[in-house]
């Protein structure tokens, strides 16, 4: 009896213990989907990261199905971009997004109880949503940083374009156009003084792609 129990916990670790690792070319699509999302940008070899690791994973596990709303992102890896943008320069953060959109940082317990709940209290207490609908011509156009209010636990931070933006600095494959980094795209960008350093690097690399 205890090897079927040992098993049924094994199977449960292994589906829904395995936070998902987010790179600057998925992070979009991925967040766009969910009503909360809470990533965590580490580095892989911050201490402090480690510590919180099995706490986020074991957070993961007793959400079940609702694990998939936590992601993880290497700050030095492929996803280096996405911690530019959003200025990560301490490792872990951890970050709230509304559909796509940053809405704040988490500041609550950095522990496998707390993290479960923070979660399981932003779903139970929002009402049922679905994504916006992106109009065509503009793909990107529901990861524009919006006006949503931080959630209980959250520090909210003001962010100008900085998700827009960052499709500017993501790699593209070579021989490929950059498609999310269009030129009226690229003016938005440069509004915002926070990015300009980015952006004129982005473009440097990619010139006016299209038009």
């Amino acid at each position: 009896m205890w090897k079927i129990v040992a098993v049924f916990c094994l199977y449960v670790q292994m589906t829904y213990g395995a936070v998902n690792e987010l790179t600057d070319n998925d992070f979009y699509s991925y967040a766009a989907k969910k009503q909360v999302l809470l990533v965590n940008f580490y580095a892989p070899w911050c201490s402090d990261c480690a510590n919180l690791n099995p706490h986020f994973e074991g957070a993961a596990t007793t959400l079940g199905p609702r694990g998939a709303d936590l992601a993880k992102v290497d700050c030095f890896g492929a996803g280096k971009g996405m911690c530019e943008m959003y200025s990560v320069k301490s490792w872990p953060q951890l970050k709230s997004f509304h559909f796509g959109t940053y809405n704040g940082d988490y500041t609550g317990p950095q522990t496998t109880d707390g993290i479960a709940n923070y979660i399981n209290t932003v779903e139970n207490s929002a009402a049922p949503q679905v994504a916006p609908e992106q109009p065509a011509g503009n793909p990107y156009a529901g990861h524009l940083p919006g006006a949503a209010q931080p959630a209980a636990g959250l520090n909210k931070q003001p962010v100008a374009t900085s998700l827009s933006c960052a499709k500017c600095k993501i790699e593209k494959p070579k021989g490929k156009i950059n498609k999310g980094c269009t030129s009226a795209l690229k003016k938005q960008c440069i509004t915002s003084s926070k990015d300009k350093k980015s952006l004129s690097k982005a473009q440097m690399q990619y010139g006016e792609d299209d038009k």
